[in-house]
Order: structure tokens, then C-alpha cells, then sequence
């Protein structure tokens, strides 16, 4: 290794030990919060693209870039505004703070050591990376509620497909003998998390051209919402007709895992689409 790539390690090494205590308690916080379960994934997922295009980001120049650099000025100032006002922050807004400032850091000292084309070659897992950062509470809350009310109103839909009566009221479903309701929890917010990420990845590894990645991506909102309202009708229909008791059962706390995979078949149709459509366009073209 050369001498700039050992003072890169050497400064990741550093920075590292700096936010430490922060990624220890990020850690804890994604093992108790089910809704960040997979942001451990995030770091391993960049690194190995990083490994798998390193001799097209990590090429050594002979200067500095501070331009490319830029991304330590945030991440210093974060740090600092994190250290002083984080006891008056809430946990998970302290954490996005923080791992902001770590994942802003982190791209400084790419830039810096090794300029902007490696920022440019190493651009996908640089941006998958920024999925470490928590989503903050506010945006969070106006996503969930997003999916909450498109799952009931699709729900609501398939609800009248089926025949049943029903009596809606907001988020209340009156069944026979049966009421429920569309709470958040309903919102399937960490399948819907789940299936955007995987959407990234496919789009990035089996997709050239960026249209087709964003409308594979945007799929998953219509995939997701209808994902939801999948499951709602399903399992309020077995209450109804079947035994009341399920919605209190692992038929009701696990039950999204085959809703998942038929997500997962939806957004495997659709990048099937997508590709046929790339493929043929590109013999048009040749």
C-alpha cells in the first residue's frame, strides 16, 4: 500500500474511535427498535461494493483535493452541535445527528485523499451508505401515516370486492361481529423499508439506465400499500369467518412474512418488465 492510502486507514481508524460511543448507541438503539433493524446491514452492504469497485475509487493522486473534501465541514459541525445539545435531544434524533455526522466524515476523507472521481465511481454505495442515518421522528411519523391511509382506503376497496358488509369509519372497519382498526402499526413501515432497500440493490446490480432504477423504486409504493391491504382483508376475513381469535394469534404477528414475499414476487415482475424493456431497446439500437 502507499503512503496516502495508509494515511486514509490511519484517519478512518480515528474517526472510528471518535464515534465509537455513537455507533455503540446506535447499535443498541436498532437492536431495541424493530423499525431500524436493518441499519447494521447498511455499512457491510456499502463496504462490500466499495471492496468490489476499490481500484476504480481508491487511486492515488499526487495532491490533496480539498474541494472533495467539502463533506468534513458538515460533519464537524454536526459533531460539535450533537455533542453540546444532544442530552436535550430525543435518543433517535441525537443518533441521526450523529450518524449523519459519521457517514458525512466518512465521505470528507474519501474525497479528500483520494478526489471527486472516486466519489463519482463509488457513488451508489456513498449514497446506500446514507441509510445508516435514522430516519428522523418527523418524517417518520408522516411516512407511517401515509401508508396508513392508503392501506385502509385499498383495504377498504378489497373490503368491498369481497362482498362483506362493512361500515368504515376513518381507520374503524365495522365487520360482522367484528371491529377493527387500521392502526400505525398496520403501515408496515419496516417491510415497506425492507422492499425499498432491496429495490436499490436490484436496480443498481441488474438495471443500466436511471429511469428504469427510479420507477423500480417508486413501485414500491403502490407494492407496499397494496401489500398492506393484502393482509388486513386476509386476516380480518379468517376473524370474521373463521376464528376471532387470530387477530391475537402468530397468525397476526408473523403474518406479513408471506405477504412479503408476494411483495417481493410484485417488485421481481416489475424489474422483470424493466429489463426486458432495457434489453430490447438496446438491440434496437445496435
Amino acid at each position: 500500500m502507499r503512503g496516502r492510502s495508509l494515511i486514509f486507514l490511519g484517519f478512518t481508524a480515528a474517526s472510528l474511535v471518535v464515534y465509537l460511543p455513537s455507533l455503540w448507541a446506535l447499535f443498541q438503539f436498532t437492536w431495541a427498535d424493530a423499525t431500524f433493524s436493518y441499519i447494521p446491514l447498511v455499512p457491510l452492504v456499502s463496504a462490500w461494493f466499495l471492496y468490489e469497485n476499490r481500484k476504480e475509487i481508491f487511486v492515488e493522486g499526487n495532491r490533496w483535493h480539498l474541494p472533495a473534501g467539502a463533506p468534513l465541514v458538515p460533519a464537524i459541525l454536526l459533531y460539535g452541535f450533537g455533542m453540546i445539545h444532544g442530552v436535550h435531544l430525543a435518543q433517535e434524533n441525537y443518533l441521526t445527528i450523529m450518524a449523519l455526522s459519521f457517514v458525512s466524515c466518512w465521505v470528507g476523507e474519501i474525497g479528500l485523499f483520494y478526489g471527486g472521481r472516486a466519489l463519482k465511481a463509488g457513488a451508489f454505495p456513498i449514497f446506500f451508505l446514507l441509510f445508516m442515518v435514522p430516519i428522523p421522528t418527523i418524517l417518520l411519523d408522516k411516512i407511517v401515516h401515509f401508508l396508513q391511509v392508503w392501506s385502509a382506503d385499498v383495504a377498504y376497496i378489497f373490503f368491498r370486492l369481497t362482498g362483506v358488509p362493512l361500515h368504515r369509519d376513518g381507520f374503524f372497519f365495522h365487520l360482522p361481529g367484528l371491529t377493527i382498526e387500521v392502526a400505525k402499526e398496520c403501515s408496515g413501515i419496516r417491510s415497506s423499508i425492507a422492499l425499498f432497500l432491496v429495490s436499490l440493490l436490484a436496480g443498481h446490480l441488474m438495471l443500466r439506465e436511471n429511469w428504469r432504477k427510479g420507477i423500480l423504486t417508486l413501485s414500491i409504493i403502490p407494492i407496499a400499500i397494496v401489500k398492506n391491504a393484502v393482509r388486513i382483508v386476509m386476516l380480518s376475513l379468517l376473524a370474521v369467518y373463521v376464528d376471532p381469535r387470530i387477530l391475537g394469534s402468530m397468525a397476526h404477528r408473523r403474518g406479513g412474512i408471506p405477504i412479503f414475499f408476494l411483495a417481493l414476487v410484485l417488485l421481481g415482475g416489475v424489474l422483470w418488465l424493466l429489463r426486458r424493456g432495457e434489453k430490447k431497446g438496446t438491440k434496437a439500437s445496435s
